[in-house]
């Protein structure tokens, strides 16, 4: 059965320079790239990147790359990261990217343990952070920058050059720039977000993508006409495959950039893009912002969206509903998504119920960096709400007696960098790939994900909790912004609680509380004891073991920069758990 499936797929062993080239010569005078310059977006064709990608590739090779070298890139999403991509990849060698957010430590960890020789970075605080760590990076050659505020600055034994002169010395070159990259040759080495360990780097080639691409494309349909806002970074494995390589590399839609996560909403009525790729947590944020407005509106306004948001489709009613308050709703947001996707994390079925009553489809999936990395999505006209849909054509999915997801298929990586001994942990005998995550399926072949194997939570008293499903019930009390529930081998279960502070400060006057402040207010009688009373309700919902005995109120979120949360917005459990050791074991003195 697996072979058949691989060979069914043979079409798809190409590299992603040949298909770039492919659909570049196809759609030569059409935008490849929007991103914004001097205020407002431009575009830059298919055949201008082409020709841009080129000169970078001789320029590169100028500087003495050579096949199999590994150059890194520290950027947020932009141009240039897609041009070093692509030079890197028509030079046969591997691109690693690596997130922004990361500590210096982490960037370290990924630069040394890839052999990286060159580095693109982007800004000054990027810049600053592999300074901080060059010492010991020997292997590091080459630190090409985009926009420095010190470009003159030397550094012992390492090229200083910039973008533009690189690109100075591919117009130079006479060199015929032939791709020299093959199907089954790596194409990057994506480190893994690492929620619970040092991040992993991925081994993923040219036909992992490719396949993962065409095969995502067939069953969710993108053409030449679709725009996506790319906002998640392109280091993620998600985006670079959904909204890169599928959409612009192997059906010529348009990629535009957003200027950041803060300026989204700006951006999306800019670009009225077609697409968006996203996670969980950022419709958990549109979703509070249109009640928290509409509560904020009040009155009539507010009493026509409680009405129409009961009106079923089909009937004049809701087409009504439509054209008073969705239609709206759906412009704040560009008004013209076909579709939208969310993958990364579990996202809670009643806010894919929700968006989809306002005209905005949610098609949810599942993936993995190691599977390159959708494995699982729903359709456009088959969607079942809390489920990541069926599995792609030519992916296997297995459910093994303890509930672990197996996966098989092209998109399967070919083993963790450096790491034999892991790889042989996780890639079995038979090629199934385990995933570490449990979930079922059901009889018509929709999976549904229960929690991470890593991330069970095993009682004292004999009890297996999920956190992640506990976490979505908190997290859609309008007063909760982001909790993290603990209680590996204790008797009871005990949450810290990110409270939404705005919806919070509405509730201060009624409570008698003056305080504006979040670090006064986490430790404020009345305040505690509302959320007590929330907690007590929610807990309703849940079985006695799975009950929240004890909770903590933080005054501040969960943030990147403490490298508590993932690039996607996950929680760094281990991360967390050492920086409120403190408040954990209080919760439990008395136990």
């Amino acid at each position: 059965m697996l072979n058949q499936v691989q060979h069914d797929y043979r079409i798809f062993m190409q590299t992603i320079p040949q298909k770039f080239n492919e659909t570049a010569a196809k759609f030569a005078s059409r935008p490849a790239l929007k991103f914004k310059y001097q205020g407002a977006y431009i575009s830059l064709s298919f055949a201008e990147l082409q020709q841009r990608v080129t000169v970078l590739a001789k320029g590169l090779k100028a500087l003495g790359v050579k096949t199999k070298d590994r150059l890194a890139i520290l950027s947020e999403n932009r141009s240039e990261w897609i041009r070093m991509d692509l030079a890197t990849l028509f030079l046969g060698a591997i691109s690693i990217p690596v997130h922004t957010t990361l500590s210096s430590k982490i960037i370290k960890h990924i630069l040394a343990d890839s052999g990286s020789k060159v580095l693109l970075v982007s800004n000054q605080q990027n810049f600053d952070k592999v300074a901080a760590v060059l010492a010991d990076l020997p292997e590091l050659q080459t630190i090409i920058y985009i926009n420095l505020d010190q470009p003159e600055q030397q550094l012992a034994e390492k090229i200083i050059i910039s973008l533009d002169d690189v690109m100075a010395l591919g117009e130079k070159s006479d060199e015929q720039i032939i791709d020299q990259s093959q199907p089954d040759g790596i194409a990057s080495i994506v480190y893994t977000s690492g929620t619970t360990a040092m991040p992993k780097g991925v081994m993923l080639t040219h036909n992992n993508f490719i396949f993962n691409a065409e095969a995502a494309v067939t069953v969710v349909p993108v053409t030449e006409h679709d725009t996506l806002l790319s906002f998640l970074p392109l280091t993620h494995v998600l985006e670079r495959t959904a909204g890169y390589y599928a959409s612009l590399v192997c059906r010529g839609a348009c990629l535009a950039f957003a200027e950041s996560i803060k300026t989204l909403g700006v951006n999306l009525q800019e670009v009225k893009p077609t697409i968006l790729v996203s996670v969980p947590r950022v419709f958990e944020k549109i979703h509070k912002d249109i009640w928290d407005k509409l509560k904020a509106a009040g009155g009539l306004k507010y009493k026509i969206f409680l009405w129409s948001l009961k009106q079923i489709p089909g009937r004049w009613q809701y087409r009504l509903a439509d054209f008073l308050v969705f239609k709206k709703i759906r412009a704040k947001l560009g008004g013209h998504f076909r579709f939208t996707i969310a993958g990364g994390a579990t996202l809670n079925p009643k806010l894919a119920r929700f968006f989809s009553r306002v005209g905005i489809k949610i098609l949810e999936g599942y993936g993995l960096t190691e599977t390159a990395p959708v494995v699982s999505v729903n359709r456009l006209n088959n969607v079942r709400f809390g489920t990541v849909g069926s599995q792609l054509p030519g992916v296997e999915i297995k459910i093994a007696p303890d509930k672990e997801i197996l996966i098989s298929g092209p998109n399967v990586m070919k083993g963790y960098y450096n790491n034999p001994a892991l790889t042989a942990e996780v890639i079995d005998a038979e090629g199934w790939f385990h995933s570490g995550d449990l979930g079922f399926m059901d009889s018509e072949g929709f999976l549904t994900i229960v929690g991470r194997k890593k991330e069970m939570i095993s009682m004292s008293n004999g009890k297996i909790v999920w956190p992640e499903q506990l976490e979505l019930e908190l997290n859609n009390d309008r007063f909760i912004s982001q909790s993290i529930v603990y209680g590996d081998n204790r008797s009871y279960l005990t949450v810290l609680i990110v409270p939404n502070w705005q919806e919070v400060s509405r509730e201060l006057e009624a409570l008698g509380i003056k305080s504006r402040e979040p670090d006064q207010l986490a430790q404020e009688p009345k305040l505690i004891e509302l959320f007590g009373q929330r907690l007590e309700k929610i807990n309703e919902q849940f079985a006695d073991w799975e009950k929240i005995r004890e909770f903590r109120i933080l005054a501040r979120e969960f943030s990147q920069e403490k490298d508590e949360l993932t690039p996607t917005l996950k929680l760094r459990r281990k991360t967390i758990e050492q920086n409120y050791q403190k408040h954990f074991a209080q919760m439990y003195q008395a136990s």
